[in-house]
């Protein structure tokens, strides 16, 4: 079983990022043409605040309309989740924009069919393992346990430390049985997804390169900025030739950059948009 650990980053690819807007001027020179930009956001403690249940996370509405004006200004703009994609296109609520769901495993672009690249042998596991650990967490309060189309995802923020730790017990034996299942570990949050190659910087590599093939492509190559608060955002970091953005990380990221919260996500967008519009 292949385990990524939010609290076992690599030390010698941690940097200390610098707080955005004490770099600003030098990043903006970067800033040329709408059209040569792309803005890729994380959902949850990014746009929208972490709230006690997911379910409760909401789009606040100059978030939105931010998103839809820089968008309309010719940047490319993707909402990269670990929801699953129904869920985030559902509380984004933008045509014309990318979405992807389910940490890469299922992506929207802005026009024609969405791509889902969880296999049918894949999807039977997870259901497999979902049934097994729905029957090992009964009666844990606090732990909730969410199926997706292409992993399982236990939320532990409401759980006493004894629940918790008799969570993670379940989740170790069910991944023992489960050896092509990989543990995935964000905020408040374990998941069991297919162990493969797709994550969200696999899914951030296949929309460039389907700009680069598009019209807005013919542009020359995107300066793209990324923002993300989680574990699951690392690989991204590590990988982004662009402008990594932390939120709420100070240490212990891969980013470049970081920002406080949502709320100075907010102001970040915008900035951008007086420099796009």
């Amino acid at each position: 079983m292949g385990w990524l650990d939010s609290e076992e980053v690599v030390e010698t690819r941690i940097r200390c990022p610098r707080h955005l807007w004490a770099e600003w001027e030098l990043i903006r020179r970067r800033i040329r043409k709408p059209k040569g930009l792309g803005l890729l956001v994380d959902f949850d403690g990014t746009l929208a605040r972490i709230t006690r249940l997911p379910q409760q996370a909401c789009l606040p509405g100059e978030v939105r309309e931010l998103l839809a004006a820089i968008a309309a200004c010719g940047v490319l703009v993707g909402v990269v989740s670990g929801r699953i994609l129904d869920d985030i296109r559902r509380r984004v609520a933008l045509p014309g924009i990318w979405y992807v769901g389910t940490h890469g495993f299922s992506l929207s672009p802005p026009e024609g069919p969405a791509i889902h690249l969880a296999t049918a042998a894949q999807k039977t596991q997870i259901a497999r393992t979902a049934r097994s650990l729905e029957r090992r967490l009964r009666g844990l309060r606090g732990v909730q346990m969410e199926r997706k189309d292409a992993s399982v995802a236990i939320h532990y923020r409401n759980a006493s430390r004894r629940s918790r730790l008799k969570a993670i017990e379940a989740v170790k034996e069910v991944g023992k049985q489960a050896p092509r299942l990989r543990l995935l570990r964000g905020k408040q949050v374990w998941e069991l997804l297919p162990d493969s190659r797709v994550s969200k910087w696999s899914a951030v590599q296949r929309i460039l390169r389907h700009d680069s093939t598009g019209r807005q492509g013919r542009n020359g190559r995107r300066l793209v900025f990324y923002l993300g608060d989680d574990a699951t955002d690392e690989v991204v970091f590590e990988n982004l030739s662009g402008v990594s953005i932390a939120v709420g990380k100070r240490c212990r990221t891969r980013a470049c950059y970081f920002l406080k919260s949502p709320a100075e996500v907010r102001r970040f967008l915008r900035v951008l948009l007086e420099e796009v519009a």
